[in-house]
């Protein structure tokens, strides 16, 4: 890897020559650090460390994130499409632990794709309170959606919009608002060594500066009085770092810096580089001081109101929470121009009749029973969606995905989605297999083959949970002694 002249020469100006080696000598390093984060919405880490079939070591700044063992393909394993845990940088998860989300707060991730720190967001929300997920870039909404619906998060809107357009429509909204901002890589150079030539043409920090601001901008807009701004990047750059802190709180006086924890592997931030030496509320990952790339964090809180007052909320209306834009594949479904409506007495019943034939109790039935509150909603195409309680109105937004895709009605009959199922808290089905991590039928179902069952095993044709250890995986379909696999061909493992 060739690291661009001016790059190496700023870094050896700020850090001087002695850190600078150290920094230096990391870059060069061939190793590359990967861990994966426990999904704490389906397990707790005590079991999960119990079930893994290696020992693992944690990651210093984050609880539930633990290093890959070597040699261990971690995309491959049931758990993996359990939704267990999600594949991630180490350093990436620091700006989910530190914006520090609970359950019944309103969370906003405004850069969102391809999903990682909104995973972390819905797993300790615990599918309480309400989380919006956006990104612009239609291209990767594809990864965003198959994340969400792999973590069985069901409180969910996912949106395709410009932040300026959901500040006008949410100001003082939030309770917490998420920044992970596009940003010049540096902190990735190791890592995709591509990147440093992308860094040399249109991602130099001074382009991405600009961008950076008017994000902040918007997102600021949209924190409550007493809410949390977290904003964070993949660089090293101090101009898109504390650079831009030391801006915004010249700039937002409602606005002041978080008191943040010392947490293991964590370094402060570098405010002297912008002439702030006294700067609070940031921190950095170095590649040189911990097992991780280079990551930027800083942590802002806006002053609360003398009156305590929040912005008025527009009440939740049925015809404004339509779904928008063009079909994905998998269980990753929107459906073009469609609306959503309350479902038709025959819709319900197909839906009820679904799961008393499986056996499981439905998604959000224990917060409320008989899913009130007008929240089973259909959509013109025949998509049937369990909406989060609580939800604004949402008419003119590019509304990607409102809540959980349950499944389609067509011609008087339920058709489950993965999604679903992976949505099922752990619970025993009457119509399940439940196979072993180290199955072979398993890996036969995940590679979307069909499969043969004795009548013994599995009597009588319809619809079967399949899971893995007691977690849902996806659906399978009885006929004879077929069972016809019906796992997303998406997902399906190469």
């Amino acid at each position: 890897m060739k690291l661009p002249p001016e790059f190496t020469e700023k870094m050896r100006r700020l850090l001087g020559d002695d850190e600078y080696r150290a920094f230096y000598g990391a870059l060069r390093e061939k190793v590359i650090t990967h861990c994966l984060r426990v999904n704490t919405a389906k397990i707790t880490v005590e079991e999960f460390l119990r079930i893994f079939p290696y020992p693992l070591e944690q990651v210093p700044w984050c609880p539930e994130a633990f290093y890959l063992p070597k040699g261990f393909k971690a995309s491959k394993h049931p758990y993996y499409h359990a939704g267990l845990y999600y594949l991630q940088e180490p350093s990436a998860v620091l700006p989910g632990v530190l914006l520090d989300p609970q359950p019944g707060e309103k969370v906003l991730d405004l850069c969102a794709a391809p999903g990682g720190k909104t995973t972390q967001i819905g797993a300790a929300m615990k599918n309480r309170g309400l989380l919006f997920a956006n990104d612009l870039n239609p291209r990767r909404l594809q990864a965003l959606l198959k994340n969400v619906e792999n973590f069985g998060i069901r409180n969910i809107v996912i949106l395709n919009e410009k932040p300026e357009n959901l500040a006008a429509r949410f100001p003082r909204y939030f309770d917490r608002v998420l920044v992970d901002a596009p940003c010049s890589g540096e902190g990735m150079f190791r890592r995709e060594p591509r990147l440093t030539t992308a860094w040399r043409r249109n991602y130099h920090p001074k382009c991405c500066v600009p961008v950076q601001r008017e994000l902040l901008e918007e997102a600021a807009e949209m924190v409550a009085p007493g809410g949390t701004l977290v904003y964070s990047t993949c660089t090293f750059s101090p101009e898109e770092n504390e650079g831009q802190v030391s801006w915004f709180l010249e700039t937002h006086p409602d606005f002041q810096p978080a008191v943040l924890p010392e947490l293991p592997g964590v370094s402060p931030g570098r405010g002297e580089w912008v002439g702030r030496p006294d700067l609070t509320g940031v921190v950095r990952v170095w590649p040189h001081l911990a097992r991780g790339e280079g990551h930027f964090t800083a942590v802002l809180r806006r002053k609360r109101e003398r009156d305590g007052g929040r912005t008025e909320e527009t009440p939740f209306s049925p015809e404004g929470i339509g779904n928008r834009g063009a079909r994905f594949s998998g269980s990753a479904r929107r459906s073009s121009g469609a609306h959503l409506r309350e479902p038709a007495a025959g819709v319900i019943a197909a839906f009820h009749d679904f799961c008393a034939q499986v056996g499981i109790e439905p998604p959000g039935e224990k917060e409320l029973p008989g899913l009130a509150g007008g929240r089973l909603h259909e959509e013109d195409g025949g998509g049937l969606y369990l909406l989060p309680p609580g939800l604004p109105d949402l008419r003119g937004l590019k509304v990607i995905r409102n809540g959980l895709f349950l499944g389609e009605y067509r011609g008087g009959d339920f058709k489950p989605s993965a999604a679903l199922a992976l949505a099922l808290e752990r619970q025993k089905a009457a119509r399940e297999l439940d196979f072993p991590p180290s199955s072979p039928e398993l890996a036969r179902y995940l590679r979307g083959e069909t499969l043969l069952l004795d009548e013994e095993r599995l009597p009588g044709n319809g619809w079967v949970l399949v899971k893995t250890g007691g977690f849902p995986l996806g659906w399978a379909k009885r006929l004879g002694r077929l069972v016809r696999n019906e796992y997303p061909p998406s997902w399906r493992v190469r």
